[in-house]
């Protein structure tokens, strides 16, 4: 009986240390790519199919060359975004570009830390629309982001 209990309690231990161990290796290998490559992208808000915000995201000041803040009303003003200041930590993707995105599936994941780019200013390197298929289309700002700038979060 004792033994039986020793087995059953080192097999709960090994897989809680293999599902750690994963996770760190997947933050580890992430936050290497994110330093390796410097370039990840978020989401500023969404255009409709009328090209207006809806919505743009209240957490994402969109900045000027000279650090001001922007008021973006139409997407060819877009252009004029340098920077970005983050008011909380904003999820962090693969950019997507002009590409029209798939429709993802409806199947609910357990909550796993995924990277985010800090709060605070960062450098705009680039802007894309990915198409959505129920209209619209995402604003996608491609940020520089260093290994010291991404905090992991749990979604």
């Amino acid at each position: 009986m004792e033994l039986l209990m020793t087995v059953n309690f080192s097999c709960k231990n090994f897989f809680s240390i293999l599902k750690v161990s994963l996770a760190l290796t997947g933050t580890a290998l992430f936050l290497h790519s994110a330093n390796a490559s410097e370039t990840s992208c978020i989401t500023a808000g969404r255009f409709n199919a009328d090209g207006k915000w809806s919505p743009q995201f209240q957490s994402v000041k969109l900045l000027d060359d000279t650090g001001r803040s922007l008021s973006v009303k139409r997407k060819s003003e877009l252009v004029l975004v340098r920077g970005v200041e983050l008011l909380e930590p904003a999820l962090l993707s693969g950019c997507e570009g002009d590409r029209a995105l798939n429709r993802g599936t409806d199947v609910i994941t357990d909550k796993a830390p995924v990277p985010a780019a800090k709060p605070g200013r960062h450098s705009v390197i680039g802007l894309g629309f990915p198409k959505l298929q129920i209209g619209g289309e995402l604003v996608e700002l491609k940020l520089q982001v260093n290994a010291d700038q991404i905090v992991m979060i749990t979604r």
